[in-house]
């Protein structure tokens, strides 16, 4: 009977570590979340940049002006919800919650930037469908968002725990 109840005991513990973990993880995304957002007018133009060069690859006759991308067939703006913000405050807080030293956060920043690059590939994407298919651009624009924000950014993280993981020399939890 004894050894029941320390069982119970260790797990209570590690679920209150995680009820600990999550609370922290909210808190500081939120207000990570409400900075990049405040700042998302200066990034816009960034993202957009960045995106309309890999456009430029596969559509040469696109052109930029400001935040809008302009195609053969039709017209993207890039606006502040384009810019990530939500995703960058997610994976950011994941990283610095979860990072026990520099080396892990040096690492936890080489995903986030494979984040920002996930978010250029999805408007180019939707860039390139819009410009397929013009007459329905926000039907494109949300099948290729939602395709590629919850399959890429989900195996981003799985792929950041597991590195972790194994500089940590765990067997991989995941």
């Amino acid at each position: 009977m004894e050894n029941n109840f320390v069982v119970v005991a260790i797990s209570i513990s590690g679920k209150s570590k995680i009820i600990v973990f999550l609370i922290k993880f909210y808190i500081l995304f939120f207000f990570l979340f409400f900075i990049l957002n405040y700042f998302g007018e200066y990034i816009v133009e960034i993202v957009a940049y960045l995106s309309y060069i890999f456009v430029k690859l596969i559509i040469p006759n696109a052109k930029i002006i400001n935040n809008i991308i302009y195609l053969p067939n039709a017209n993207v703006e890039i606006i502040k919800e384009c810019t990530g913000s939500f995703i960058t405050s997610g994976i950011l807080f994941l990283i610095i919650l979860y990072s026990k030293n520099s080396k892990e956060f040096i690492i936890g920043l080489f995903f986030l930037l494979l984040a920002f690059f996930v978010n250029i590939f999805r408007i180019v994407l939707v860039c390139y469908f819009v410009n397929l298919h013009p007459k329905n651009p926000i039907f494109y624009h949300d099948i290729v968002g939602y395709i590629i924000i919850l399959s890429l950014i989900p195996i981003l993280v799985l792929g950041y725990l597991k590195v972790i993981d194994i500089i940590r020399g765990k067997e991989c939890s995941i």
